[in-house]
């Protein structure tokens, strides 16, 4: 082997990499521990999220990608420095790769993202939408010239997307997620039971009991946490239906935005899109009775696509095999010289 392509989604929540012939062959939650003082990373991905809120003194634990963007530069590209070695171990040709952005990524920003990448250990980087590539991974044909209708619930950004012939015809991104999710039911729980709760708490209750309709049955959860009146260790029993309420506001405005997408399309493609299913994809898609919450307000059939997670990375690789057509729409590759990368 004389070299790697590889298939990036660098999210807010999680950094996933594909290989050919291979698939899937890191997911890790994107974030680092780093010491406060010389910036260096000390963790990073799983061994770092568990270090979330228990850091000894002069480190610290952050999400260095934050709603799809990257926050800070030089803790992300160590990051992604350590993970891409991870992959090609001791490899000496640099690889290639198609990572994804945002639906509505600025230029400052894929800039940004592919200036990194490539001070990372990139050869050359080709950015591709996010709901673009998971949409490809969901096994979509990019020559297919019926349109689809694919929404990608990620941790710091929901993509939404109409495509067509390898291709976005209608996009919408919008600031909710499921790191939103998380910190509603950290507030929720705060202000009905005066109990303080870590993210990583309210993360397991959202994938324990967590629901975007109410279950058939309700079930609950022994949640434990910091009484928020005298500072002493407290615990209270959540019933989903809490979940399922709290949540509302936020699951509201994504359906919304799924319905204003319907005003911007053709009636071709949305005759294509009745006839066929939504596309759920992405890590929160998997809440409970999300894809019966988007079937009720779009009046459509809805999918939940398994292991969602990883659709966009897997679909990054078939963007890399596609690129003749992706070429027709201005995808190339970029590298060191075309960023100006010092």
């Amino acid at each position: 082997m004389f070299g790697y392509d590889l298939g990036l989604d660098l999210g807010t929540s999680t950094v996933v990499i594909s290989v050919p012939s291979k698939g899937v062959v890191l997911n890790e939650p994107s974030y680092v521990a780093y010491d406060i003082e010389t910036e260096r990373i000390l963790y990073a991905g799983r061994r770092a999220y568990y270090l979330q809120g228990r850091e000894p003194k002069g480190v610290a634990v952050i999400q260095p990608v934050v709603n799809g963007v990257i926050s800070n530069y030089s803790l992300t590209q160590q990051m992604l420095k350590f993970f891409i070695n991870r992959v090609i171990k001791k490899n000496v040709f640099r690889p290639r790769v198609v990572a994804s952005v945002p639906a509505l990524a600025t230029e400052v920003e894929k800039r940004t993202v592919l200036s990194v990448i490539i001070s990372a250990g990139a050869r050359s980087v080709c950015l591709v939408e996010e709901p673009l590539c998971a949409a490809f991974g969901a096994g979509i044909d990019p020559l297919q010239p019926n349109g689809v209708f694919i929404i990608d619930i990620g941790g710091g950004n929901t993509d939404m997307a109409v495509v067509s012939q390898g291709s976005m015809n209608q996009t919408e991104t919008v600031k909710i997620a499921g790191d939103d999710f998380d910190a509603e039911i950290a507030k929720f729980l705060k202000e009905k039971y005066d109990i303080l709760i870590g993210l990583r708490t309210a993360e397991e209750v959202k994938k324990t009991i967590g629901c975007a309709v109410a279950r058939d049955e309700e079930v609950t959860m022994t949640v434990r946490g910091r009484s928020a009146l005298d500072s002493m260790p407290k615990t209270v029993d959540v019933s989903s239906n809490d979940i399922c309420h709290c949540l509302k506001p936020l699951l509201k405005e994504l359906t919304t935005a799924a319905q204003a997408m319907f005003e911007r399309s053709s009636p071709q493609l949305v005759a294509d899109i009745a006839s066929g299913e939504v596309l759920l994809t992405g890590g929160s898609a998997e809440l409970y009775g999300l894809d019966k919450l988007f079937s009720n307000a779009l009046n459509l059939n809805v999918r939940v696509v398994p292991q969602g997670g990883l659709c966009v990375s897997k679909g990054a690789l078939v963007a890399l095999n596609k690129m003749h057509i992706l070429d027709n729409y201005g995808y190339q590759f970029k590298t060191k010289e075309d960023v100006r990368i010092n």
